[in-house]
């Protein structure tokens, strides 16, 4: 059975695997691929390195389609080892280097890369449209070289094989990440692949209460507001249902009092089906959701109200309102109308935490990247239903 896969090889020491999370997520920003995968293990004979093993998780998708994609993701401009390279740096681990191997023996490629700040360095074969052809890329240099394996017609199917392996064998990319690594990798590699040790859920932000705590410090720092300032009491459920633990967390941490912000709106936004001006509920409106018969149908479907939205007025367009609502999950995000209809919004409840905190943020380059993720995810989810 041929084998193809795509891998990054790293030090847990420089990669947490958050940044693998993070830094996979940004790179599938605008891929509609629902259920990616990553596993990860450590490697034989590599001692200090492990290798995070990605899919697409799609069940429909064949060999050649799954080939195609890997090939495709990791020789993008914002491929998964550059975006897992920045999201280290993030969390405050720079001047990390990584490496990459996409192979296949189902056609020939064998495309490596090492990366780490500075730029990187890529060797690779693969099946051309005119036959074998092998290139090294760095950013300033592109070389791409027809491979010539001259035979005599009487050469037999295994002369012809051995003689291949010995023209393409030192421009694999697997050899060169060998010499890199000191050691045979794609041996490794291969061993590792069918003994993973854990998966790592590949996600933009994290979900649960300790996460939403941490964005909203983050939202705090960016708009030079207090933790916790004026929180009210714990929230009450409303209408029968109880506010998700996330929720909790959010009231919790967030500034309800900020004096050079009193009417405390995020104006003209812009994620997913999240377009125009939000505000976070106060105590008094969700008794007003517990009042309104017209709820009873959103909490027929377990969702908790916490902000109210009005459309964008830019353009001449009128306002359009609708209820910002948590699922029973605590992290999808739901667009209420009427107190009946329900749609998805699009981005999780961290997401549009993460999203406040940069829109109000001096970003750098890799900042721009998550939020371009951010709001790709959230379009694309909001489109799926």
């Amino acid at each position: 059975m041929a084998t193809s896969f795509a891998a990054l090889i790293f030090r847990p020491a420089e990669i947490p695997d958050r940044a693998l999370s993070q830094g996979f997520a940004v790179a599938l920003g605008g891929w509609d691929v629902a259920s990616p995968r990553l596993l990860v293990a450590a490697l034989p004979g590599l001692p200090g390195y492990s290798a995070a093993y990605y899919s697409s998780g799609e069940p429909s998708a064949g060999a050649g389609d799954e080939l195609d994609h890997l090939i495709e993701l990791f020789e993008d401009e914002l491929s998964p080892p550059v975006a897992v390279l920045d999201a280290a740096a993030e969390l405050g681990r720079p001047g990390a280097t990584v490496f990459a191997l996409v192979y296949s023996e189902e056609i020939l490629h064998d495309d490596g890369w090492r990366l780490e700040a500075s730029g990187f360095l890529r060797y690779f074969v693969r099946e051309g449209e005119e036959g074998l052809e092998a290139g090294v890329e760095t950013p300033d240099r592109s070389d791409l070289v027809e491979i010539a394996v001259d035979l005599p017609e009487s050469a037999a199917e295994q002369e012809e094989r051995e003689a291949i392996d010995r023209a393409i064998r030192p421009h694999r990319g697997s050899t060169f990440l060998a010499d890199e690594l000191g050691a045979p990798v794609l041996g490794a590699l291969m061993a590792g692949l069918f003994a993973p040790e854990r998966r790592v859920e590949v996600r933009l932000v994290e979900p649960g209460p300790a996460s939403i705590a941490a964005e909203m410090a983050r939202l705090n720092r960016v708009l030079r507001r207090e933790d916790g300032r004026g929180a009210p009491a714990p929230p009450a459920p409303v209408r029968g249902v109880a506010p998700p633990a996330t929720y909790e967390a959010f009231v919790r941490a967030y500034d309800w009092a900020d004096p050079a912000d009193p009417e405390d709106l995020y104006r003209e936004l812009a994620i997913g089906a999240i377009e125009g001006t939000l505000r976070f509920l106060r105590e008094g409106e969700l008794r007003g959701h517990e009042r309104d018969p017209a709820w009873e149908a959103a909490a027929g479907r377990a969702l908790y109200p916490i902000a109210r939205l009005l459309g964008s007025s830019l353009g001449g367009g009128a306002a359009q309102r609708a209820t910002i609502a948590l699922g029973p999950d605590g992290e999808r995000l739901w667009l209420v109308r009427d107190g009946a209809s329900a749609a998805p919004a699009g981005p999780t409840f961290g997401e549009l935490l993460r999203y406040l905190s940069l829109g109000w943020s001096r970003r750098t380059d890799a900042e721009e990247d998550l939020i371009g993720a951010l709001m790709l995810r959230a379009r694309l989810r909001s489109l799926a239903g």
